[in-house]
């Protein structure tokens, strides 16, 4: 045994306890150092953070990748906060439990194995870290039954040759001593080192019998698991061809012991958060009490929340997690705010924590201190929105929080949907007995946006439980049935359903389509588009509409809703994904070259990815073709080349627009979605602490046109995960998931102009930006607080739209001059109100800072008009009547019917009923638009009354356009005095308005007896 003498050693800090992991494995035994891996979830759907330090490795572990070092070393950044792991609700009632903490870890991929890795974790414990040995217990796998595996005594001998007793080698079974992955995949046993904080007062045997019973006196301190299995998907373990090492010790834990403390909150990585807590609010100094019923040892668990929140919150934000996007981190968060403001009167602190909270994990993570600006922005954010839904949504929510006091509001108050989903539950709940069936809590997300969190309160409200199982299971098939949905080319729905069923059935017994071919294009500098090399593929399964068939034979009679499904071996069509439609094209039957053979082109209308399987869908063609399509035949695919050079235009240009933003402003940004069409692109994004203008939005669109100027080059490189890890200022989309090994990155450096842009993507790209011509941002509309939507286009269409506004702009400007001069018309007013109302209501694509200036100034020379206008509004429209009563003479025009288009100009409701009372003679149809409503009023004389003409009957032969509602006022008689309610103008009213007015005077025409009557 080793000697237990102590050596005289100075406390080490918790950044030298960091370091000395680090250089151990990498000066003493060749380990590269790999560093951490974002607390984002990278690859994996499975968890909402990462949770271990072998979590970056698991394709090494699965044998999909190959290790870029067969020996790494690090320290990654864990977050525990739900599922199999769920360390949040302990946190602060103990000394040790955290929603964050750190990982150190050592990893062999098919170098070292057991003695190597046992003599090393042995050998930097009593050495650089100085702990006797003699308060050390190790354990091993004591084998399974089950399983088929004997105790792993290898281990055992391992550890007795190293000088431990055998009454401190400890076996266990499956439990505690074997690893496992998941279900199935790698997996082997483990041996852990767990160490005794009060060796003196138990004897070696009685102290070896509190190993793995959670006694806090005696905690696990190192974990080395030796991964040499498989489990299968029958439930047994076969050998690994290959053999790794994978340990874990965490940090804080080994700080607390080397600083000889018996709790994590007394070291130096929460000991200076504290001081900062007590000198920004009025309570006493931590104590390091624990829960009991003293209102001193509240306060030390709230300190320990706050602190322990703050790390996490700090962390998560550095890494590019966002509170938007991950509803357990805006928990956490909105959970540190509140005990900021109920426990210490201050609902500031967080913010006061983050410079701390990065200086003292600086020196092991330096890539989050140019995050600190960010990092408080979001924060300040949050801390405005949370407080401002604290105020609004307290009363709704009161009646449930009153009656159940363990619910915190911070779980609750930002979910709207949450007490309607209530409602519905216990309406429903009498036919559910005591378990929530997973399609109705489906329904509670795609209705309510409720969260599986959200289920367990509900379930707890009622006393019910939740059949997540069942719900897991409803929500991949609502999806599938969106990713899939081909309603458009179908005549039903049950079609389709059958199409998508028959799909996944034929597609999971196809090999995979080799996709690389959808890449393969250039650019052709004299046509301006990009060439795509037609591809020779080989038909392996056909679906004819829900048919699984191995032959179709066409003999020219055709139904509107035939569609043919066809997979093929290889395809250079582009599958919708990441954002971008998919391609368009054509598949030609017939594998012949020679010129005098014309083969059918089927039209490829859409495209899917199955089971890793592209499905073309096509329509038959409509000529009277006869042709034999049959598994095995080669076909050949040709993609649109001009859908195709939109579409890499557009999403080039959503690259530059997402990284101008982010140059121009350098604020918090993170996109949220994009789309990128033929048409147009779109990217919507959250921009925390920074307000848009119009006059900033022309700066984004002249930033881009000049990226597009300096033809920087666009690269496309292929990288694994672990490569991505080590790269500075890619851009990721918070919560997407990516694959682990062909990580396409996008990257476009204009130096001249700062920008960079670093972008994991798997779109089609412009080898230049030159290629993209010209660009300009056609919308922007603020979806919400921080987020703004944009829309784009480039290329020959942006050049169009550009030419198109400074038509308009000219337009504009010569209206402008004549109202300067005094010389706008009757007719110019109304062309001005005309270019008001198509800007606001026609679907035209122009750029928008010119749209909005345009807008702008034509409304500013409107206003001035009727502040011009000397006379009120009732003057105004007697002086137009009274003007046409003079030029229409009742013995020429026996009726009135018109128009009042000097309202368009009115901002106040024009009173008809003064128009219609200066005419009493004869009947009258007014009609008066103001501000987008049009109305109109019908008065006609006791002697102009007959079975076939009246007010009423007049008045619905204008109305019927507009479909507009008619009514008489209190006492009025109908067929007298009749008028349309006022209706909202959508688009094309001087169409409707003329067709309307035409049957109207038609009607007049043929029940008034006239002479002469017009409008």
């Amino acid at each position: 045994m080793y000697s237990s003498a102590k050596k005289v050693q100075r406390i080490l800090t918790s950044g030298e306890i960091r370091k000395t992991f680090i250089d151990y494995f990498m000066k003493n035994h060749d380990h590269k150092f790999v560093r951490s891996s974002p607390v984002v979830p990278f690859c994996d759907p499975t968890v909402a953070f990462v949770n271990a330090g072998m979590t970056q490795f698991k394709t090494i572990f699965l044998g999909k990748a190959t290790p870029s070092h067969t020996r790494i070393t690090n320290s990654q950044k864990c977050i525990r906060v739900g599922g199999k792991h769920n360390d949040l609700k302990s946190v602060g009632q103990d000394g040790y439990h955290h929603t964050f903490f750190e990982m150190l870890g050592n990893w062999s991929f098919g170098d070292y194995f057991k003695k190597e890795a046992c003599i090393m974790a042995l050998d930097l414990l009593r050495g650089p870290y100085n702990i006797d040995p003699s308060r050390l217990y190790v354990t091993y796998f004591g084998g399974d039954k089950t399983l088929g595996l004997s105790p792993d005594l290898e281990c055992f001998e391992i550890w007795r040759s190293l000088g431990f007793e055998t009454s401190r080698i400890l076996p266990f079974g499956v439990k505690d001593n074997f690893w496992e992955m998941g279900l199935t995949g790698p997996c082997g046993p483990c041996t852990e080192i767990h160490i005794d904080h009060n060796p003196h007062l138990l004897s070696t045997v009685d102290r070896a019998k509190q190993v793995n019973t959670g006694s806090p006196d005696l905690t696990e301190l190192w974990n080395l698991v030796f991964i040499e299995y498989n489990r299968n998907s029958d439930g047994s373990i076969t050998q690994l061809p290959t053999k790794h090492v994978d340990t874990g010790m965490g940090f804080e834990r080994l700080t607390a012991v080397l600083q000889n403390k018996s709790s994590n909150y007394d070291t130096d990585l929460f000991t200076p958060l504290f001081k900062v807590i007590q000198n920004h609010s009025k309570v006493p100094p931590y104590g390091g009490l624990f829960p009991s019923s003293t209102w001193a040892a509240e306060l030390d668990t709230a300190y320990r929340i706050l602190a322990d929140h703050a790390r996490m919150v700090t962390i998560c934000l550095a890494d590019g997690m966002l509170p938007d996007q991950n509803q357990k981190l805006r928990r956490i968060l909105r959970k540190a705010l509140t005990v900021s403001k109920n426990n210490f009167d201050n609902e500031k602190l967080l913010s006061h924590l983050v410079p701390v909270i990065i200086e003292t994990m600086n020196s092991g993570y330096p890539e989050i201190a140019n995050k600190q600006n960010s990092i408080l922005e979001i924060i300040e954010h949050e801390r405005e929105v949370y407080s401002a839904l604290r105020k609004s949504s307290r009363e709704a929510f009161a009646e449930i929080i009153n009656e159940n006091s363990y619910i915190d509001d911070a779980d609750l108050i930002e979910y709207a949907g949450f007490v309607p989903a209530y409602r519905e539950l216990k309406l429903s709940k009498v036919r559910f007995k005591n378990v929530i069936p997973g399609d109705f809590l489906c329904k509670l997300t795609s209705t309510y946006g409720l969260t599986e969190e959200h289920f367990d309160i509900l379930a707890n409200l009622e006393g019910m439980i939740c059949d997540l199982e069942g719900y897991h299971k409803a929500l991949s098939e609502a999806k599938l049935r969106a990713k899939l949905s081909l309603t458009k080319d179908t005549e039903s729905n049950d079609m389709t359903a059958s199409i998508e069923e028959s799909l996944i059935d034929l597609t999971k017994t196809l090999p995979a389509t080799h996709c690389q071919h959808i890449y393969n294009y250039q650019y052709d500098t004299e046509t301006k588009q990009y060439s795509i090399p037609p591809l020779r593929a080989k038909v392996l399964g056909i679906l004819y509409n829900d048919v699984n068939v191995k032959e179709v034979i066409c003999n020219g009679v055709v139904k509107s809703i035939d569609q043919i499904s066809i997979i093929t071996d290889v395809s250079n069509f582009y599958v919708e994904s990441g954002g971008q439609q998919s391609d368009k094209g054509y598949l030609v039957v017939g594998s012949s070259e020679a010129s005098h053979i014309i083969h059918p082109r089927l039209g490829v209308i859409g495209t899917h990815l199955i089971n890793d399987c592209v499905v073309h869908t096509c329509k038959l063609p409509e000529q009277k073709f006869n042709f034999t399509l049959a598994v095995g035949d080669e076909v050949m695919l040709t993609v649109d080349e001009n859908h195709r050079t939109a579409n890499i235009r557009h999403h080039t240009a959503t690259h530059l627009l997402n990284g101008a933003i982010r140059t121009l402003y350098g604020k918090v940004t993170y996109q949220v979605s994009s789309e990128v069409t033929n048409e147009h692109c779109k990217l919507e994004l959250g921009l925390i602490g920074k307000h848009i203008a119009v006059n900033e939005v022309q700066e984004i669109e002249d930033f881009v046109n000049r990226s597009i100027c300096l033809a920087a080059p666009v690269k496309a490189q292929l990288f694994n995960a672990v490569e991505i890890f080590q790269q500075d200022d890619v851009v990721m989309v918070p919560g997407e998931i990516y694959p682990e090994t062909d990580l396409r990155l996008i990257t476009i450096n204009c130096n001249d102009l700062k920008l960079l842009s670093k972008e994991l993507c798997c779109g089609t790209h412009a080898s230049n930006t030159q290629e993209l011509e010209q660009f300009c941002i056609t919308n922007l509309k603020q979806t919400n607080r921080a987020r703004y939507a944009f829309t784009a286009v480039a290329g020959e269409d942006a050049k169009r739209i550009v030419e198109v506004g400074a038509l308009l702009k000219h337009q504009a400007d010569m209206l402008e001059e004549d109202f300067k001069a005094e010389k706008l018309t009757n007719a110019s007013e109304l062309e001005l109100q005309k270019i008001r109302h198509n800007l606001l209501h026609m679907n035209v694509k122009l750029p928008y800072v010119l749209r909005t200036n345009i807008l702008n100034r034509v409304s500013d020379i409107l206003r001035k008009l009727k502040e011009t206008v000397k006379k009120n509004v009732k003057e105004f429209v007697e002086v137009e009547i009274h003007n046409l009563l003079q030029e229409r003479s009742p013995t020429t025009h026996h009726f009135i019917l018109h128009y009042i288009s000097s309202s368009a100009l009115m901002e106040e409701d024009v009173p008809l009923q003064r128009a219609t009372r200066l005419c009493k003679d004869r009947p009258i149809l007014v009609i008066a638009m103001t501000n987008d409503i049009v109305k109109a009023r019908c008065c006609v004389p006791k002697k102009f009354k007959s079975e076939n003409f009246n007010a009423e009957k007049w008045l619905l032969a204008f109305s019927a356009i507009f479909k507009g509602e008619i009514w008489a006022g209190q006492g009025q008689n109908m067929h007298e005095v009749c008028n349309m309610r006022g209706k909202r103008i959508t688009m094309k009213f001087e169409e409707q308005l003329e067709i309307a007015m035409q049957r109207a005077f038609e009607y007049a025409t043929k029940h008034v007896p006239k002479t002469h009557n017009s409008f």
